[in-house]
C-alpha cells in the first residue's frame, strides 16, 4: 500500500514538473493575435469585460491570482492576461514565464470605497495631492512599481498606525507589488497607500484578503471600508462605488509559457525537498498552516457542540406529540437539507447576521451548528427509533423510572447506533469548513491560497493540507470510536 501510495506521488510531481522543451512559444504581437487560443483571466477584471464579447477566443475566469498563473504553468491555458506588473520579472524567471506583449491602453487604478463614505476617497485624494507635492508618490511607485522592492534583502513599507478606529481593508490580491502577505505583515504600493490614509485619519490598518466578487459585496454591505487589489476604474463600478483619483496608470500584458528558458534538472527527490523549503520554511511559511489548522479546528469543534445541543431541541420536536412542534422540525430540515452550505455561509454573513457586529468567525459556528442541529436531529431520531419500544414497557415493568429506562436501557442502545452516524455528520462538517474563505477566514484552504501567491505551487500545500485532513478525519474517528458502547457493556 505505501509502496502504491510513493509511486502515485511520484508519478504526479513528475507529470507536473516535466519540462516542456521542444514546443514553440506562442507568437502574441497584439489582442488580436489571440483568436483561437485559450486565454484566461480573473473574474470580474476589466480583462473579463474587454475579453468576454470575443467570440473567436476560448476565455478562462478564475477566482483568484495563483489559480490563473497556476493554470498557465499546468498548461490549461496558453495565454493570461493581466496588468504589466502583475508577475515581477523574478516569479517569471522562476517560473518560466514571459511578457508576450504590452497592451497600448493605460487603465486608471484606484482604491475603491461606498458612495456613502465619500469623505474617505476625498481623504484618500488629499493625501495622495500631498504625495505628488513633496514627490514621495513617485518614490513611492518607483520602489514598488518599477521592482526597486526586488534589489533589496528586505522588503520596506510605511510604519503602520497603531491606535485609533480600525480602518477596515480588503484586498483582491495576494501579489507584488500590489499588496502581499509576509508572515503577518502586509507589503505593497496599495498597501502603503491605506497607511498614509490611516495615518491622516489617526486610525490603524486591518487588511484582509477576500475574492473581488466576495469584497464588492463586503463593502458595499459596509463590512469593510476600502476595496483595493489593482483595481481599475470602470463604468459598472462606478454606478455601485466611488474611487479615489487613480494613482497610477496601467499598461495590460499578455503572459505566455516561455519554453526557451533554463529548465530546472534537479532530480526528483532534490527537487520534491527544494518545494518543501519553499513551501513551507522560506519566510516561516508553516505558520500559514498552523495557523488555519487552528481556526479549522475552532469552527468545526464548537460548531459540533452547538448544533448537538441545538439537535437535541430539534429530535425532542420532531418526536412529539404535537403536530405543528413536528411541523417545524421536519420544515427546518427540509431548508437545510436543500439549500447549499456555501449558500447559507453566505446568507449569514451578508444579510441574516451582516450588521451584528459579530466576527466572521463567529458568524462561522453559528450558520454550520445550525446546519449541523438538522442532521444531528435525524441522527438521534434514526438510533431512538432503533430501539424497540418494548424495552422502555421492560423497563417501566421493572419499576425503573422514565428517566432511568432511557438513561440505563434506551439510550446506550441508541448510542450504540447513532455514534457512527454522527461520526460522518462530524467528518463532513469538517470537511465543509473548507468554504470559509468565503467570508475572509484564515483557515486550511485559505492558508493554501496565501503560501500559492508566494510560491505559485499548488502539490506540496495541497499535499500538506490533504494529509492534514485525513488525520483530522482518522482522530474523530478514534474518538467517536471510543465513546461507541462495547458489545460486552450492554
Amino acid at each position: 500500500m505505501r509502496k502504491a501510495l510513493f509511486a502515485a506521488v511520484a508519478l504526479i510531481t513528475i507529470v507536473s514538473c516535466s519540462s516542456s522543451t521542444g514546443k514553440q512559444p506562442l507568437q502574441i504581437n497584439s489582442d488580436k493575435d489571440l483568436a483561437g487560443h485559450k486565454v484566461a483571466t480573473i473574474a470580474g477584471s476589466i480583462y473579463d469585460f474587454l475579453l468576454s464579447p470575443r467570440k473567436d477566443i476560448e476565455l478562462q475566469l478564475y477566482n483568484n491570482d495563483s489559480d490563473l498563473i497556476q493554470a498557465l504553468t499546468d498548461g490549461h491555458c496558453e495565454v493570461i492576461a493581466g496588468d504589466e506588473t502583475f508577475i515581477n520579472r523574478t516569479m517569471r524567471e522562476r517560473l518560466g514565464i514571459k511578457i508576450a506583449c504590452l497592451g497600448e491602453d493605460h487603465f486608471p487604478t484606484a482604491l475603491m470605497f461606498r458612495k456613502e463614505d465619500k469623505a474617505l476617497a476625498e481623504a484618500l485624494n488629499a493625501v495622495q495631492e500631498r504625495m505628488i507635492r513633496d514627490g514621495s508618490l513617485d518614490s513611492l511607485k518607483r520602489y514598488w512599481l518599477q521592482e526597486e522592492y526586488l534589489d533589496t534583502k528586505e522588503f520596506t513599507h510605511l510604519a503602520p498606525e497603531e491606535s485609533g478606529e480600525p480602518l477596515r481593508v480588503a484586498t483582491a490580491t495576494y501579489l507584488a507589488p500590489v499588496s502581499f502577505l509576509i508572515g503577518e505583515e502586509w507589503y505593497g504600493m496599495e498597501t502603503d497607500l491605506v497607511r498614509e490614509l490611516a495615518r491622516y485619519l489617526h486610525r490603524k490598518v486591518e487588511i484582509q484578503h477576500c475574492a473581488l466578487t466576495a469584497g464588492s459585496m463586503s463593502l458595499s454591505t459596509g463590512k469593510i471600508d476600502v476595496m483595493m487589489g489593482s483595481l481599475f476604474i470602470t463604468a459598472e463600478r462606478q454606478r455601485n462605488f466611488v474611487f479615489a483619483e487613480p494613482y497610477h496608470y496601467f499598461r495590460p500584458a499578455y503572459y505566455v509559457k516561455d519554453y526557451e528558458a533554463n529548465a530546472s534538472q534537479l532530480g526528483f527527490f532534490r527537487k520534491f525537498a527544494s518545494e518543501l523549503k519553499q513551501n513551507l520554511i522560506v519566510e516561516n511559511r508553516w505558520k500559514y498552516i498552523t495557523e488555519g489548522l487552528s481556526i479549522t479546528i475552532e469552527i468545526t469543534l464548537l460548531s459540533i457542540l452547538l448544533g448537538a445541543i441545538l439537535g437535541i431541541g430539534l429530535c425532542a420536536m420532531g418526536m412529539s406529540r404535537r403536530k405543528w412542534l413536528r411541523s417545524i422540525a421536519k420544515l427546518y430540515g427540509w431548508f437545510m437539507a436543500g439549500i447549499p452550505m456555501l449558500v447559507l455561509l453566505l446568507i449569514f454573513f451578508y444579510v441574516i447576521l451582516g450588521h451584528s457586529g459579530l466576527s466572521a468567525i463567529s458568524i462561522a459556528i453559528v450558520a454550520f451548528g445550525l446546519n449541523f442541529a438538522s442532521g444531528a436531529a435525524s441522527v438521534y431520531t434514526t438510533a431512538l427509533n432503533t430501539v424497540p419500544i418494548g424495552q422502555s414497557e421492560a423497563g417501566l415493568a421493572l419499576g425503573f423510572t422514565k428517566f432511568q429506562t432511557f438513561n440505563h436501557i434506551v439510550l446506550p442502545q441508541a448510542l450504540k447506533c447513532g455514534l457512527p452516524l454522527f461520526k460522518s455528520q462530524c467528518v463532513s462538517l469538517l470537511k465543509g469548513t473548507s468554504i470559509v474563505g468565503y467570508i475572509a477566514i484564515h483557515d486550511l484552504t485559505r492558508a493554501v491560497d496565501v503560501i500559492r501567491s508566494r510560491t505559485f505551487d499548488a502539490f506540496v500545500p495541497l499535499l500538506v493540507i490533504t494529509v492534514i485532513y485525513f488525520v483530522l478525519v482518522w482522530l474523530i474517528g478514534c474518538i467517536i470510536n471510543l465513546a461507541t458502547p462495547k458489545k460486552g457493556v450492554l
